[in-house]
């Protein structure tokens, strides 16, 4: 699924709108956009027309204060949980303030653990001034997730594109000079410098703030990267004068370019993919956390749930509906195999397994009339073999046993001879692969013998 990501830079005379795409993990520019406005106040009709109010919800939009809105200040506590760290904030950030905290609101970025604790770093604004600049969103209905401070927001959004140095935001309102190191804001400056102020102004201005902040680390030959609408080639050239390593910020997001005057926007709308776990600031909080995204998505969150619901119910009544039908049928057909066998069968007493007792009563009659297997002869064509003798030989058989792959036979005849061709004649037979004469002995009177025979059937006449 693609989301969204929306960047808001609110600036005096104009605003600059960028949507960036995420699918996948893989961030495309939708559009960068920048209009002027005369007032303040046409910044909501302004933002109404390029929103269009068509939210989704995976989309993430982020704005920022300038940095001057707000105190902040770096904070070290002997302890590393959040809450503790939370509850003890006023406190601690009161100590270190000029003004009381009555009338402004807290906020933190993730504590950072150390051996001795943890150090945070807090920032406190008005209230007042949060609300009106919130309420422009709120009351459009555009759910604003992120409302952070420059030039921390615009780190945390290009922390992959910066390298270590000194950003330079040259914005409407004013300008701001942050230390860099691997992604984080280690120290700014902020600077009343504006479109009024002369080029060469803003570009001692700037270089004087930058030696400032570098003396504070104790690093010389840092890199001055510039980014926002007043960035101009002009400015660089002018600082280029002054120091070395000045350079006009752009980046290559998949393939497309973006320059340093809408550089900001694209920032924030980088800033919005972060959730939290960056080191930024997030006003959205407490009494100013966003609600009406999901006060919008309530009623179709709660017609989703109810549709799902009525599904599983109508899938679950119909899944009942259709085994009681079938095990209807079920019984039904179990009744009749019963009452089948019961007529098939009328001397059985005990029913259990209807098909494997009849399978099993099938084979014993299968066996009583010796059809024990396709491939055998019948009982039938065996007494018609045994009985096919030649004329000239007097034979009786008194006894006639068949059992599953052999036939004895046992009788009387006349002589010994008569014993052997019979043998002879039963061996020329297709029904049998093996005759043995088992016995056959004179009588006492010297005028019949008695034979024995044991015959292996070969399988073969079955269909003769």
């Amino acid at each position: 699924m693609t989301k969204r990501l929306i960047g808001i830079d609110l600036g005096q005379r104009s605003l600059r709108l960028a949507i960036l795409t995420r699918e996948q993990g893989v961030i495309s520019v939708a559009s960068v956009t920048e209009s002027p406005h005369e007032e303040t106040a046409d910044q909501r009709a302004i933002l109404q027309s390029f929103l269009n109010s068509d939210f989704h919800l995976g989309d993430r939009l982020a704005a920022c204060l300038p940095g001057g809105a707000a105190f902040i200040r770096r904070l070290t506590f002997p302890f590393s949980e959040r809450k503790k760290i939370t509850a003890a904030l006023s406190f601690e950030m009161a100590s270190q303030l000029p003004v009381t905290l009555d009338g402004y609101t807290t906020v933190l970025q993730p504590p950072v653990k150390t051996p001795e604790g943890a150090v945070v770093v807090a920032a406190a604004v008005k209230t007042t001034q949060l609300a009106e600049a919130l309420e422009p969103f709120d009351a459009s209905g555009i759910p604003l997730h992120v409302m952070d401070l420059a030039p921390h927001a615009y780190v945390a959004g290009l922390k992959d594109f910066l390298t270590d140095g000194l950003l330079v935001c040259a914005m409407e309102q004013s300008t701001s000079l942050a230390l860099i190191s691997a992604g984080e804001v280690l120290d700014y400056r902020q600077l009343p410098l504006g479109p009024e102020t002369s080029v060469a102004d803003q570009a001692r201005a700037i270089h004087r703030e930058a030696i400032a902040l570098s003396r504070t680390q104790s690093l010389d030959g840092m890199t001055l990267q510039l980014m926002g609408p007043l960035a101009t080639r002009g400015l660089v050239t002018g600082l280029s004068a002054l120091r070395d390593h000045v350079e006009l910020l752009s980046i290559d997001i998949n393939g497309q370019i973006i320059e340093a005057t809408l550089l900001p926007a694209v920032a924030l709308a980088l800033r919005a993919a972060d959730t939290g776990k960056g080191q930024a600031f997030n006003l959205r909080q407490g009494a100013f956390a966003l609600k009406g995204e999901w006060v919008g998505l309530r009623k179709t969150l709660v017609l989703a749930a109810c549709l799902a619901g009525l599904t599983l119910v109508t899938v679950a009544a119909s899944m009942g509906l259709s085994y009681f039908d079938k095990q209807q049928q079920a019984d039904i057909l179990q009744q009749q195999i019963v009452s089948l066998y019961k007529e098939t069968f009328p001397q059985a007493t005990t029913i259990v397994d209807v098909p494997l007792q009849m399978k099993s009563a099938i084979r014993q009659l299968q066996e009583d009339v010796g059809m024990i297997a396709h491939d055998q002869p019948s009982s039938l064509h065996l007494l018609r073999a045994l009985s096919d003798l030649p004329e000239s030989l007097t034979v009786d058989i008194d006894e006639f046993t068949m059992e599953r792959n052999e036939v004895r036979i046992s009788g009387r005849t006349s002589t010994f001879e008569a014993v052997n061709r019979m043998a002879e004649t039963f061996r020329k037979s297709a029904y049998f692969k093996k005759v043995e004469v088992a016995e056959s002995k004179m009588d006492l009177a010297g005028k019949q013998v008695s034979y024995r025979m044991r015959m292996t059937l070969s399988g073969k006449g079955a269909s003769s």
